[in-house]
């Protein structure tokens, strides 16, 4: 999928714009994502816009990480929207100090974690959860090998 990221106004400046879409990229193919045809739209979004999301699409209260929606069953053209990926800086914000990773990690994982789910990595149980840690831990390390994950967002 071709990537294509934006930012809603509030949340953080993205910084070093090429080397980022270059991780994207990368993460993509390490989640198994690299044949696939469309767009993947991954989108740093406001709490307000993610609480309504989350509530609108899962039923669930408040402000959450990363939502995936998968709309590859929609495709009719390539050059079409295949995937959406919304991350919360803000929730990231909060996150980040309780498991000792900068914003750029967290934000990177977020995006990591929703491809994976694209990829058929699901979280919905604890033999699941374990699974995708696994599989976020094993592309993350992988990047960290050929890139720095810091400095993206400040």
């Amino acid at each position: 999928m071709q990537i294509e990221w934006m930012k809603q106004r509030g949340t953080p400046a993205v910084h070093y714009r090429k080397r980022l879409q270059k991780v994207l990229e990368r993460a993509q193919e390490l989640a198994g994502l690299g044949t696939e045809s469309g767009v993947l739209h991954i989108v740093l979004t406001a709490p307000a816009t993610m609480i309504r999301l989350n509530e609108s699409y899962l039923n669930h209260q408040g402000i959450t990480d990363v939502l995936t929606f998968d709309l590859r069953d929609e495709l009719l053209d390539p050059d079409e929207c295949a995937a959406e990926i919304y991350v919360s800086p803000d929730y990231a914000a909060k996150a980040c100090s309780q498991f000792g990773n900068s914003l750029s990690r967290e934000l990177v994982l977020y995006m990591v974690h929703g491809m994976l789910h694209l990829a058929g990595e699901d979280d919905l149980d604890e033999t699941s959860r374990k699974s995708m840690r696994a599989a976020e831990t094993r592309v993350l390390n992988a990047l960290e090998q050929h890139f720095s994950l810091e400095g993206f967002f400040l």
